[in-house]
Formats: C-alpha cells, structure tokens, sequence
C-alpha cells in the first residue's frame, strides 16, 4: 500500500528546509516526469498546448513546455495576469529556448494532440471566474491527450469539485499522493494517477506519518490451503441470515464458499435453492454470521450477535440496535453504502447529513466513526474506505461495472468467508474489498451485463 496525504506541502517544505533541496530543483523534476508521460505517449512533433496559471504549478506547466521544446510543437496559453517569481523566472526561460505563447482565447484551443492542464493543481481556494470556467469547458470538448499536472484544476485539494473540472487521462502527482484525489467525485476528473520522483525516492519523500493508504493488488491476501490433512470444517463454517429477499443471502453464501469457506449456512426456514449451500434453522450455535443482505422487513434480534463475528450489511444499518452491537462487539465489519452509511451517522450522533455531504466528507466522517466504535467500516462507493482505528484504507481499483443489485451482497459474502478461516477483521475487509474490485476488473466483456454470478466466479481466477 502507499501512503497517502491531506497536505502534501508540507512534504515540499521538508525537502526545502531539511535536505536543502531547492524549490527549482523540486519544479524540474516534477516537470521531468510530466515531460516522461509526454514522451511515452506521444510521437515526436504532436502539438502540445500547456495551459497555465500564475502559481506554481503554471511554473511547472512552463517548465514542460520548455523541456520538449523543440521537439514536440509546443505552445503556452497564460490564463492569469498575476504571476509570482517562479513563473516569472520559468517564462523568461522558456521564451529564451523558444517557445511561443497564445492568446488567452477560448479559439486558440483546439487542434492539438495533447492538452496540459498546470493552472492551478492543489492550490484551489476559490470559485472559478467565468473565464477559467469557458477555458476548461473548451478544454474538455476537445480531442487528444490530456494530462493534468498534480491535480486537475477545478478539483479542490479535498477532492470536492468546484463549478467545472478538467476532465484529465493522467494526473502527475508530485511526490506524494494526496487523499483528495481518491474522493469518489474525483474518481471521474483525476483518469490515471502517476507519481512523480522529486528528486529522492517517493518512500524517503513519504516518510512522514500518515493516517491515510491506498491499497494495491498486492495488499491482497487469498486464503491459500497447503495442509494436505484437512476437511471442510478446517476452513470455517459462515450461517447467513435469509430474509425477505432470499436470492440476496444465497448470493452471499455462493461468494463465501467460492471464496474458501469450508461450509455456508443459509438461516431460514425455506428451502435453499443451491446445492452447495445448506439450510439452518438457527444461528445459535455459529461463531461467523452475515446479517441484513436482503433482510427487508424481516427480524433479527441483534442482542443475538453479540459473541459472534459478523458482517452486518444493509437493512441493519437502519435499525436503532445497530448502535448498541457495535459498542458491545467490536468484532465486526459493517458494509453501508452512502445512504445506509447516513443513517449509521444520525443513530450514533455523529452528524445529521444528506448523501450528498457525506459524500464531500466522506474521509472526515469515516475516520470518525471508526475513532467512536472498534468494529472495520467498509463504506462501499466509486472509492471503497475501509476505516479502522483512525487509520483510513483507500481501494480505488473498482469499476462501474460493480454498480449492479446483488455486488454488495457479493461482497458481505467474500468478507463473511475471510473472517470464517480466521482472519482479522481488518484482513478481511481489505482482502475481500481488493477480490471484489478486482474480479470486477477482470470482467472484460462490456461494462453492463456483469452479474454477482460472473464477480464469483471471476474470483475464482484471481
């Protein structure tokens, strides 16, 4: 995993203050892997226009325009009148080399294989003016390569979009990554997000403490058999609880098992349609249970769940015991989406928001509810958080084909079958968030006909 920063100026400050490092020489190699991105994607003479402001990462627009100067067919578009010394600096240069300057005109942009976005990056601190706002609608209608320089502009450092964003392909982040870029508003903006080396390693540049990762494929932790002498019952045993939706907890258990559970119980007193899954009549007796897929109207007694190991998902989130569980087991993970994630806010008292504030707060109000209860929050979005402790862990591999009925219930199963052969909470959710994303990727037929069946059986192959 890689560590992620709500402020990462401070990261900047420290190569200037502590290892002497100058503030120009941070600028070029910040330019230099923008100019690698460039290079690598596009041949040489394409037209490029770098779009830039008045700040400092218009100074490092310039610096790339100055450093494919004259192989690529390079130009600069200054949409501000203010410029601080470093821009000054990186202009005088760049027009000493060569390179040409167009009009801040809305007409001047267009017929350009590659579109540089440097004009404001994380410094964002107010609304768009009209003018900013008609240069980035231009900029997104057109075709051709665009590349945002650490963060699309439009974007605020938190992640919350202003009026209009640059729609980017690659978004060069400078040293570190900063946590705005996963917020989910951001995922549809930031494209592809590459990390710039400012001149000493990203794991030197990063060594400051952070209560914020980004999870990688290789965070996940497949469940891996090599006891010969085994049996089912060595790879745990998962009850689900059934309720008025019933194909919702056989989704569940199907993904439990598929995913290693030795056995998977579906509580209920109907039959069960699968021939892999068996029938309970009761959960008294199980250690792992998942509750609330497909619940509806149905009743659990929650007090039932104390001394078991669960996930709770769904309709439970909506219940006014939910809250007295969590304080009283702190063996669980709980899987809300947005809305149910809400709900969960106002019965612990921690805010009374809409879905859409939440979704600006997202990382704020997760982290603080995993500081008030010792259960793993999975709160499931473009961006999945798994919260725990303080401590914030991003996936941002999952794709819009996910958004179908049945993938949340996918997931508790994945989850609720990591926890019955013995792994942490947290384990678990990590592990099952990455196998759920990912055979989500792995589905490559189209973008709207996976099914919960195809991620179970995706995982498989993992």
């Amino acid at each position: 995993m890689k560590k992620l920063y709500f402020d990462t100026d401070k990261l900047d400050r420290r190569c200037i203050d502590e290892l002497g490092m100058s503030e120009w020489l941070l600028q070029e190699n910040a330019a230099a892997k923008v100019e690698q991105t460039i290079r690598e994607k596009l041949p040489v003479s394409s037209k490029v226009l770098v779009v830039c402001g008045g700040g400092n990462n218009g100074a490092d627009g310039i610096a790339v325009a100055r450093r494919i100067y004259p192989d690529y067919n390079v130009s600069i578009m200054l949409v501000s009148e203010k410029l601080n010394l470093m821009v000054r600096e990186q202009l005088d240069i760049a027009k000493k080399v060569g390179v040409s300057l167009v009009k801040n005109e809305v007409e001047n942009i267009s017929g350009y294989h590659c579109y540089v976005d440097a004009i404001f990056g994380s410094g964002l601190n107010k609304e768009l003016s009209g003018e900013i706002t008609e240069i980035i609608d231009a900029l997104n209608h057109q075709k051709g390569l665009k590349i945002a320089v650490d963060f699309p502009s439009g974007v605020e450092k938190s992640g919350v979009i202003r009026s209009r964003a640059f729609i980017a392909d690659t978004t060069v982040s400078m040293g570190a990554m900063n946590v705005g870029l996963f917020l989910d508003q951001a995922k549809d903006f930031v494209g592809r997000i590459e990390l710039a080396n400012l001149g000493i390693t990203n794991t030197k540049f990063s060594e400051l403490e952070t209560d914020y990762f980004l999870l990688e494929s290789s965070d996940m932790m497949l469940p891996f058999r090599f006891i010969q002498d085994s049996h089912k019952g060595d790879y745990g045993h998962l009850y689900v609880i059934s309720g008025d939706m019933k194909g919702a907890s056989e989704i569940c258990g199907l993904a439990a098992n598929a995913i290693g559970a030795g056995l998977v119980s579906i509580v209920s007193d109907e039959r069960v349609g699968s021939a892999i899954l068996m029938q309970k009549r009761s959960f008294h007796d199980a250690k792992f249970v998942v509750a609330g897929c497909g619940l509806g109207s149905s009743y659990i007694s929650l007090d039932k769940l104390t001394n078991k190991t669960c996930v709770i998902d769904a309709d439970l989130c909506y219940d006014a015991g939910i809250i007295n569980l969590l304080e009283n087991n702190p063996n669980i993970v709980i899987t809300p989406h947005p809305k149910e994630f809400v709900s969960l806010l106002r019965l612990a008292n921690i805010a009374d928001v809409s879905v859409s504030e939440l979704q600006d707060r997202r990382f704020e109000l997760a982290k603080e509810w995993s500081l008030k209860f010792e259960s793993v929050l999975v709160l499931k979005g473009a961006n999945t958080i798994i919260a725990h402790k303080g401590k914030l862990y991003i996936s941002n591999l999952g794709t819009n084909v996910l958004a179908k009925g049945g993938s949340g219930d996918t997931l508790a199963g994945f989850i609720g079958g990591l926890l019955a052969q013995g792994y942490s909470t947290l384990d678990a959710a990590i592990t099952g968030v990455l196998a759920h994303s990912l055979a989500g990727v792995k589905f490559s037929k189209n973008s709207y006909s996976l099914t919960p069946l195809d991620i179970i059986e995706s995982v498989k192959n993992l």
